[in-house]
């Protein structure tokens, strides 16, 4: 029996996991009134899905994940009615080398840089974003027909590639995408920069913040010929508590005037955020949050701001249900509206205010 040398491997599964979000929403000013809401999928979108995992032997495993989003006050799905909207891939993983994956998937300033955010880190989720979403901070569109290769983590470091193929006949680098991503984590320690450029973006991912009804960028992504966002993020966890920061730098580029932009050249957008939360107990965290965004339109001048500031309480009645209230105050200058899309309308000033009680559920 000595002799025997059995082979450990992992378990093969299947999960089915999901979370539903629902509450309560004030808002100060849309369209010059105040109003009551109820809205799902704030604290985090809601979703079912199902991933499974096969263990093929000799480090190598088989997975997928099939991840849908939906409306929990009407039933109807979300991501522009597409069954797995949210994500939808099939893949090989390999314990030295690393994962690919093919399918519908996020890309990295999503995944990455929103980690870091007031949106992705505190139970304000989509009512705390940076204005109108437009770096995809809260993750407001995929990627179909991408690619993804994953790294192993080395000594805390972790890289991501991207790749969204084209689907347009005799040009098909016309819709197509590239987004990458790289991670350092140590400890407490977490470092991180992504990178996300997407060709005629309004056609690609046509469920994204460049519709008719997102005011902040004045439309200007329906006319883009190019989309680009740069940022880089910490955070670090000391105890009880977190810091962490992000920086994006997103641009519309190459408008064309005849698809409703009215100006040629680019518009570009710098955001600045800092967010910190504490566990005052193992069930009651509190966080709070601030924005700052520079907008810049190089044909005209316009040069429009947005200062946001957000809280949070969030009670967790179990490891897996909390229910939270929150608040945002939003002011705007330089001739623009404050507009917390893609969750509200614009205000009718440069001010909107948005107090929301919630509750979640994840299973």
């Amino acid at each position: 029996m000595l002799c025997v040398c059995s082979v450990a491997r992992a378990q093969s599964s299947v999960t089915l996991y999901g979370i539903i979000d629902d509450g309560l929403t004030w808002s100060s000013n849309q369209g010059g009134h105040s109003a009551w809401q109820m809205q799902g999928s704030i604290s985090q979108g809601n979703r079912w899905g199902m991933r499974g995992l096969e263990d093929l032997g000799g480090d190598w495993s088989a997975l997928f994940r099939l991840e849908n989003g939906f409306n929990v006050n009407t039933g109807a799905l979300s991501q522009g009615g597409r069954l797995f909207g949210r994500l939808a891939y099939v893949g090989l993983s390999n314990t030295r080398y690393g994962t690919v994956t093919l399918g519908r998937q996020g890309e990295a300033i999503g995944d990455y840089i929103g980690q870091l955010s007031a949106n992705g880190t505190l139970p304000g989720g989509i009512l705390f974003p940076h204005p109108g979403d437009l770096d995809n901070n809260g993750i407001d569109f995929h990627l179909n027909n991408a690619v993804k290769y994953a790294s192993p983590t080395i000594a805390g470091l972790t890289g991501v590639a991207i790749y969204s193929f084209g689907g347009v006949a005799g040009d098909f680098a016309r819709t197509s995408a590239k987004s990458f991503a790289l991670q350092y984590a140590y400890g407490g320690l977490q470092l991180v920069g992504a990178y996300t450029s997407i060709d005629h973006p309004a056609q690609a991912v046509p469920e994204g913040l460049w519709t008719a009804s997102n005011t902040v960028d004045g439309n200007y992504g329906l006319a883009a010929g190019s989309y680009k966002v740069l940022g880089v993020g910490a955070g670090y966890t000391f105890g009880a508590a977190r810091i962490s920061a992000d920086w994006t730098h997103t641009q519309f580029g190459d408008l064309d005037p005849t698809l409703g932009a009215k100006i040629g050249g680019h518009v570009t957008f710098n955001i600045g955020e800092i967010v910190g939360s504490y566990m005052i107990t193992p069930a009651l965290q509190l966080g709070i949050a601030y924005s700052y965004t520079a907008g810049s339109v190089s044909q005209t001048g316009q040069a429009p701001r947005y200062q946001e500031a957000d809280a949070s309480v969030d009670y967790f009645l179990s490891k897996r249900t909390d229910v939270y209230a929150s608040a945002t105050y939003m002011h705007a200058s330089g001739g623009a509206v404050a507009n917390l899309a893609p969750v509200l309308a614009a205000s009718s000033s440069p001010n909107q205010v948005a107090l929301r009680i919630g509750m979640r559920e994840r299973f």
